[in-house]
């Protein structure tokens, strides 16, 4: 059984891009991050061993996606658009330009859908309000009242910690992110057994009072939650497999093609930083990439469980750490396939 679970946020949040100074943030938490949250949780609410619960972990998440205006976007699978940015570049007047529809990232759930089903769509539809995301610059009036959040700067100053006044040339901006009242994030979940499920939503209600994201110990990103059963789109025949998570694949699975498939088309980040768990978190982890959201591969994924920075009690790292690269995916149809 898969289950949807609907993050409301209370305070503003951080989830901040790998780069310089605090200002680029993203309207999505990847699943490597949100896995990562719920196992610190976890062990302090449970006396699970922390290898055991990385390497075997009972449950599985997908990213957290965007809902907007009450309404839930997934990622655009890599490729969907193609034929439509084959018509727009060979019309000399088309109605949306080749660079409007490569700026779309998210598509509303009754899009994605049909997308993944195999059936083709049209501009008329991609320009329908609120349909997908970033808006399409056209119908940005349209739908200015309609967005699931805003993004604000806010000053900030580095405090001397011995005299507690400010230290020259420590001034930068940090932005954070308000959801609406119809907006927040979403993922899917699965779990082993009920006991599991249980487990998690204990953990993840600790995450939701402790906050999600950077910044939390100002009180960014708390939030609560609902959960829903989720039932996947039907799909009888499918030949591809949408990621709805980060993934980075087993050796067996790239020795098999995985990524060399005919339907295979991914985009690749490259995912870093430092460890979060508070007995490690002055230490950065390795950096892995892995292929995105959105991806679509010829083979059902499964993926491993990385370890980017090894246990060693000579410098007070008393545990290992793991970066989640198992794949939640979705089956689909690649519509090119249909015709």
């Amino acid at each position: 059984m898969t289950y949807l679970y609907t993050l409301r946020f209370s305070a503003p949040s951080h989830f901040g891009l790998e780069g310089i100074g605090q200002e680029r943030v993203e309207e999505r938490v990847r699943s490597d991050t949100l896995w990562g949250a719920v196992i610190q949780k976890w062990l302090l609410l449970f006396q699970d061993d922390p290898d055991e619960l990385c390497l075997n972990s009972p449950f599985h998440v997908s990213s957290c996606f965007p809902i907007i205006n009450s309404t839930c976007f997934y990622p655009l699978p890599i490729g969907a658009l193609d034929t439509l940015m084959a018509e727009a570049a060979s019309c000399k007047e088309p109605i949306l330009e080749v660079k409007e529809l490569k700026k779309i990232r998210f598509v509303a759930a009754p899009l994605f859908e049909r997308i993944i089903a195999g059936e083709k769509i049209t501009i008329e539809e991609l320009k329908t309000p609120a349909m997908v995301f970033p808006f399409l610059k056209k119908d940005e009036r349209q739908q200015q009242n309609v967005s699931g959040f805003s993004i604000i700067q806010r000053p900030r100053l580095e405090i001397n910690r011995l005299c507690g006044g400010g230290i020259e040339g420590a001034f930068f901006y940090c932005s954070d992110q308000f959801f609406t009242n119809d907006g927040g994030l979403f993922f899917l979940a699965s779990f082993a057994d009920e006991d599991a499920r249980k487990k998690f939503e204990a953990s993840l209600r600790l995450l939701g009072d402790s906050g999600l994201g950077a910044d939390r110990s100002i009180g960014r990103g708390m939030f609560s939650f609902t959960v829903a059963e989720y039932s996947p789109p039907e799909i009888k025949k499918p030949d591809a497999w949408l990621l709805l998570s980060l993934y980075h694949p087993r050796r067996d699975e790239v020795e098999n093609g995985i990524l060399e498939d005919q339907q295979t088309a991914y985009s690749l980040t490259r995912r870093a930083g430092r460890a979060a768990s508070h007995l490690t978190a002055r230490f950065r982890r390795h950096d892995l990439w892995m292929l995105e959201e959105g991806s679509v591969l010829g083979q059902k994924p499964k993926g491993d469980v990385c370890k980017v920075l090894e246990r060693s009690p000579q410098i007070n790292i008393p545990h290992n750490v793991y970066r989640n690269g198992r794949a939640f995916s979705l089956p689909m149809i690649r519509a090119t396939s249909k015709e």
